[in-house]
């Protein structure tokens, strides 16, 4: 394991691995009993709060809580995600900005016939289209090779909040998992200061023993 990597050295080899800047990313494990949750809770949002200068408020901590714990249980049950990373420049008082990490089966000849970037590019069946925007350009990767794409999407989520999406996808040689990378915000403005950041994280992806 390299110096700095951000989980327990007790995943499989074919979990997705990063050598992400730790100063800016966290890992946020889906796995966690409830003692090891509130060590790590009280850790973390001690550790931005000085970070930001921030009084960490008892409302500040409950939010905080309750939003790692609906998160938690969506990325781990719902959405079975490998990993979830927490990008620690948001400040508090935003929604934090957590994207999550997952290999995909994938034989497809190209990445646009994979499903796993075609559902990041249907609209909202429940949302008219006008109000959905999406656009995608190539994304290669020095660790998961060049049939990679990112795809934005912004969508409204309810009549105050616009929902903006990102999505990493790469497609691998068959015998490979593919590897999906997605986040999403309430606020577009955080999405947008943070798109470099995000593309840098990206690009640390890899899964150990692979290589290009």
């Amino acid at each position: 394991m390299s110096e700095g990597t951000l989980w327990s050295a007790d995943l499989g080899e074919l979990h997705i691995d990063t050598d992400a800047n730790t100063g800016l990313w966290g890992y946020l494990w889906l796995q966690m009993d409830k003692k090891t949750f509130k060590e790590w809770l009280d850790a973390t949002l001690a550790d931005l709060a000085a970070a930001h200068s921030i009084e960490l408020t008892r409302k500040l901590r409950r939010y905080h809580k309750s939003f790692y714990e609906q998160t938690i249980v969506t990325l781990r049950d719902k959405l079975q995600a490998d990993e979830a990373f927490i990008y620690h420049p948001v400040p508090l008082t935003y929604m934090p900005l957590v994207v999550h990490a997952t290999r995909i089966q994938c034989e497809a000849r190209d990445a646009s016939s994979c499903e796993g970037i075609t559902a990041a590019t249907v609209p909202h069946t429940e949302i008219p289209e006008w109000q959905q925007r999406t656009g995608s350009i190539p994304f290669a990767s020095p660790h998961l090779g060049e049939d990679g794409v990112r795809v934005t999407k912004s969508y409204p989520a309810d009549s105050t909040i616009m929902m903006t999406a990102v999505t990493y996808y790469w497609h691998m040689p068959p015998g490979l998992p593919d590897v999906l990378l997605r986040g999403h915000h309430d606020d577009p403005e955080v999405i947008a200061a943070v798109m470099e950041p995000l593309d840098d994280f990206a690009r640390t992806l890899r899964l150990p023993g692979v290589t290009r």
